[in-house]
C-alpha cells in the first residue's frame, strides 16, 4: 500500500515536471517565447528599485541612523539598478536577464544587511525587505520558478545565518514563523503562475505546429495542382495534336515516327507519376493501412532494369547490379514507386556513356540498404536541404526533360511509413549516391 502511494506521487510529479523545466530543446524555445516579457519584468523591477531607493534616501534623512552609511549603500544600489535599467534597453539574452535580476536582489539584500548592522536601522527593516523580495522575485521579476526558488531560498538562509551568528536580535527570532509561512505561500503562487505561463507556451507551440502543417499541406496541394496542370497536361496536349494531325491526314508515318519515341517516354512518365500520386493520396486518408507482404528487393531491381531498358540504351548507360535475394516486409507497390523514382532520376541526370550502380546490402542493425548512384552533376548545396520536401523545384536534365519535382518527396514519405530511412550520401567527385534503408523481414 505504501509503495503504491509512493508510485502515485512519482507519477503525479512526472506529470507536472514541465513546471520545473522542459527538455533542453523545448526549454530553449520557451526562453525565446518569454524573453520579451522577462525583459519588461526586468525593467519593472529595476524601476521599483530605483524609485524605492530614492524615496528611502529622503526618508532616512529624518531617522536616527548613520546617514553616511545609508547614503553610501543607497548610492551603490541606485548605481547598480540604473546600469541594469540601461542594459535592459539593449538586445540581451534570457541568461543575461536572469543574471541582472539576481544582481538586483543581491544588491538590495546586501545593502539592507549592511545598513541594519552598521547604520542602526530598525529591526523590522530587513524582514520587511525580505518579504518584499519574496513577492517581487516570484510575481514580478519574470524568473523561472526554479530560479525564483533558488534566489529566495538563498536569501532566507543568509538571513538565518545573519540572525543566528551576526546580529542576534530577538525580534528576528519572532519573525521566523512569518518568514517560513510567506516563503511557502508565495512559492505555491509561483507554481501556479509558472504553470500558466508554460501552458500558454505549449498552446502557442501547438498553434505554430498546426500552422506549419497547414502551410505544408497547402504547399503539397499547390505542387500537385502544378504537376497536373503542366506535367500531365503537356504530353496529353502533344498526343492530342498528333492524333488530330494523323486523323486528318496531315502527317504521314515517316514524319510521325520521330515524335513517337519522345511521346512514349512522356506518356510512361505520366503513368508512373499518376500511380505515385494515387498511392500518395490514398496514404493521406484517415485509417490508411499498409498492405505489407514479403518483397524481394533484388527481383524489383531486375524488374526496373527491364522497365528502363530503352532509356538506358538511349543514353548508352550501363546498369551495374550488386545484389542478392533480400526479403523485406513492405507494401510492394510503394517499394516499386520508391525504386522507380530513384532509378529514373539516376538515368535522367546521368552523363551519357556512364554507369549506374544499384547495390543491396544487409547490416547488423536489421536493415537492408539500397544504394543507387550515377555519374553526373553534383547536387548543389542549396538544393540538398529541399531534396525530400515538397519545396524541391522542377529541374531539367541534360536533354531538357522536366521532372515533376515531387518524386523524392513521395519516396521519402513512403520510406518513412515503413520505418525506413532515405538520404543522400556525401558526394565523391561527380558521383551522386542515394541510400534507402528498409527493415529486414524477421
Amino acid at each position: 500500500m505504501f509503495l503504491q502511494i509512493i508510485l502515485a506521487k512519482l507519477q503525479l510529479f512526472s506529470r507536472f515536471s514541465y513546471i520545473w523545466k522542459f527538455d533542453d530543446q523545448l526549454e530553449e524555445n520557451y526562453n525565446l517565447f518569454v524573453r520579451a516579457s522577462n525583459l519588461t519584468s526586468l525593467r519593472l523591477v529595476s524601476f521599483i528599485t530605483i524609485f524605492g531607493m530614492s524615496i528611502f534616501l529622503i526618508i532616512d534623512m529624518f531617522k536616527d541612523v548613520e546617514y553616511s552609511i545609508v547614503l553610501f549603500t543607497r548610492i551603490i544600489v541606485l548605481t547598480g539598478a540604473s546600469a541594469i535599467m540601461w542594459l535592459s534597453t539593449r538586445n540581451i539574452s534570457t541568461q543575461t536577464i536572469t543574471f541582472c535580476i539576481v544582481m538586483i536582489v543581491l544588491l538590495n539584500f546586501g545593502a539592507s544587511l549592511t545598513t541594519a548592522t552598521l547604520a542602526r536601522m530598525p529591526s523590522y527593516y530587513i524582514t520587511n525587505l525580505l518579504f518584499l523580495i519574496f513577492v517581487l522575485v516570484v510575481t514580478a521579476s519574470g524568473l523561472h520558478f526554479r530560479y525564483s526558488l533558488y534566489v529566495n531560498f538563498s536569501c532566507l538562509v543568509i538571513f538565518l545565518i545573519y540572525s543566528q551568528w551576526i546580529n542576534q536580535d530577538p525580534f528576528y527570532y519572532s519573525q521566523y514563523p512569518h518568514l517560513f509561512s510567506i516563503f511557502v505561500y508565495i512559492h505555491i503562487v509561483g507554481i501556479v503562475l509558472e504553470n500558466r505561463r508554460r501552458k500558454n507556451f505549449l498552446q502557442f507551440n501547438d498553434l505554430v505546429e498546426q500552422k506549419k502543417l497547414v502551410e505544408e499541406l497547402n504547399q503539397q496541394k499547390n505542387k500537385v495542382i502544378s504537376i497536373l496542370s503542366h506535367d500531365i497536361a503537356a504530353p496529353m496536349n502533344s498526343l492530342s495534336k498528333i492524333l488530330h494531325l494523323q486523323a486528318h491526314g496531315q502527317i504521314d508515318q515517316a514524319h510521325l515516327e520521330p515524335f513517337m519515341d519522345g511521346l512514349r517516354k512522356e506518356i510512361n512518365n505520366v503513368s508512373y507519376l499518376l500511380t505515385g500520386l494515387v498511392r500518395w493520396s490514398r496514404s493521406q486518408m484517415q485509417g490508411f493501412v499498409l498492405h505489407k507482404t514479403l518483397v524481394d528487393l533484388e527481383a524489383i531491381v531486375m524488374e526496373m532494369e527491364k522497365l528502363f531498358h530503352l532509356q538506358l540504351v538511349h543514353k548508352n548507360l550501363e546498369l551495374t547490379k550488386k545484389t542478392s535475394p533480400t526479403l523485406v516486409k513492405a507494401d510492394e507497390e510503394m517499394i516499386r514507386i520508391v525504386l522507380r523514382n530513384l532509378i529514373s532520376n539516376a538515368i535522367r541526370f546521368a552523363n551519357k556513356n556512364s554507369a549506374i550502380v544499384v547495390e543491396i546490402s544487409t547490416h547488423n542493425n536489421g536493415h537492408a540498404k539500397i544504394f543507387i548512384s550515377n555519374e553526373g552533376h553534383v547536387i548543389p548545396d542549396d538544393l540538398r536541404e529541399k531534396l525530400f520536401t515538397y519545396q524541391m523545384p522542377v529541374k531539367e536534365d541534360g536533354e531538357g526533360q522536366r521532372g515533376a519535382g515531387l518524386g523524392l518527396a513521395m519516396s521519402a514519405f513512403f520510406v518513412t511509413l515503413h520505418n525506413g530511412l532515405i538520404h543522400l550520401e556525401p558526394s565523391t567527385e561527380a558521383r551522386t549516391t542515394f541510400c534507402v534503408e528498409f527493415p529486414l523481414d524477421k
